[in-house]
């Protein structure tokens, strides 16, 4: 720990002695009024503290949990919306399917329109060849016709001033009347041809007004079908914006829900905090003894063995019999004599916080009694030590040790 500087003891005249103890009762009596009001309203806040802390932990909880099922609601649109979206896209290819074949069949139909064209022209042509055969049968027949009524009926008198013999002009009649009737069955064939090629002709116009009319309806269709598409493909965006905003939803939702999260360790850290009050009161805690510092953190001093070393702690001066007080509450783990450091008194205040205690005179706690902050712990005394003089004080955190000077209320300090 460290070595102190030997202090001379005063010389008090017994006649000073009952005014010396009445001025320490009163500064003792102060200083312990003090301490005992500031402890109280820090411990008083300190529990105000935790109970407003408390209250924004429930609070945060409530919004967490309220978050989360937003979040899970979000989560839960956009599962849907993906699911429509596969519905919608499944009805798409549908969509696609059905306009693949409608061209198909179209295409089909149109092919079948031109070949149908195609026969028609050439039926046409053959009538117009069979017509203008006709006419040449139809010419060369009048033409037979008009000789035949020329000659009219072979009689006597045809046959009296005719040239050729009677049988010769038998057998021409004959021959003419036979050339006749081949040409009225020639007559009969092509006008029978072209009945039937009008008919033929009529049937096909028929049938390509009917296809003309389906071909009509398939285009209707067709832009029924590509209206649907539309409209799907409509849906379809419809329901990707509606996805992105439940994904942008649910990342915002989560971020938000990590800074209750943060906030909510936060308020959780700050509530342990609250339970380590020796570390909350750094700076405000009580002096063990009113009385003048004489040897300062890290200061290099000799006892009276003349050995130097480097103080680990502070010394306070003590003349006489002083109570000693404990600086906050906590358990005593420590009540006896320490080889080089006389009777000693070790606190643990929680969070692996002490504060040491020597060079005391009398021991007035027990190791595993509980303290609270102003109790008084032990005694001084002049004979308390041969090695140095002055009451030793020290803090550690863990086996680290601190500068007290930085955890006490230096309104009650007397510095050197």
């Amino acid at each position: 720990m460290d070595s102190s500087f030997p202090l001379p003891i005063p010389s008090v005249k017994r006649d000073h002695l009952p005014r010396i103890l009445i001025c320490s009762l009163l500064i003792l009596f102060f200083f312990t009024g003090t301490v005992c009001a500031d402890q109280t309203d820090r411990e008083q806040e300190r529990k105000a503290q935790k109970k407003a802390i408390a209250v924004d932990i429930q609070k945060h909880r409530i919004n967490i949990s309220k978050m989360q099922e937003g979040i899970q609601k979000q989560l839960e649109q956009v599962e849907r919306s993906e699911q429509k979206e596969q519905s919608i896209l499944s009805e798409l290819e549908e969509v696609d399917a059905r306009y693949e074949k409608q061209l198909a069949k179209i295409q089909a139909l149109q092919e079948q329109v031109a070949a149908q064209q195609e026969l028609i022209r050439t039926k046409e042509i053959e009538m117009q060849a069979a017509t203008k055969a006709k006419e040449k049968v139809q010419k060369h027949l009048q033409k037979r016709i008009k000789s035949f009524y020329k000659m009219g009926e072979i009689g006597i008198t045809t046959i009296a001033f005719s040239a050729e013999t009677l049988p010769t002009l038998l057998k021409f009649r004959d021959s003419f009347s036979t050339l006749l009737d081949y040409d009225k069955r020639l007559i009969d064939i092509y006008h029978n041809s072209i009945i039937e090629l009008q008919k033929t002709r009529d049937a096909l116009t028929l049938e390509k007004g009917v296809l003309d009319d389906f071909i009509r309806q398939e285009i209707v269709e067709q832009k029924k079908i590509e209206l649907i598409r539309q409209e799907k493909e409509k849906l379809l965006t419809r329901i990707k914006t509606q996805k992105n905003l439940y994904e942008r939803a649910v990342i915002e939702m989560g971020k938000a829900a990590d800074q209750l999260a943060a906030s909510l360790e936060g308020l959780k850290i700050r509530d342990k905090l609250l339970d380590q009050g020796f570390l909350l009161d750094k700076g405000t805690l009580p002096s063990p003894l009113p009385f003048k510092i004489v040897g300062l953190y890290g200061q290099k001093r000799k006892n009276k063995l003349g050995i130097e070393s480097k103080s680990t702690g502070i010394t306070f001066e003590a003349p006489g019999t002083n109570p000693v007080k404990a600086v906050y509450e906590g358990t005593v783990t420590y009540a006896s004599y320490l080889r080089g450091y006389g009777k000693t008194v070790i606190i643990d205040h929680g969070h692996q916080y002490h504060t040491i205690t020597s060079r005391v005179e009398k021991l007035l706690v027990k190791k595993g009694a509980k303290v609270k902050q102003g109790d008084v712990i032990a005694l001084t005394g002049d004979t308390a030590t041969v090695m140095d003089d002055g009451i030793y004080f020290e803090i550690r955190h863990g086996s680290a040790t601190e500068d007290p000077l930085l955890w006490l209320d230096k309104k009650g300090l007397i510095l050197p």
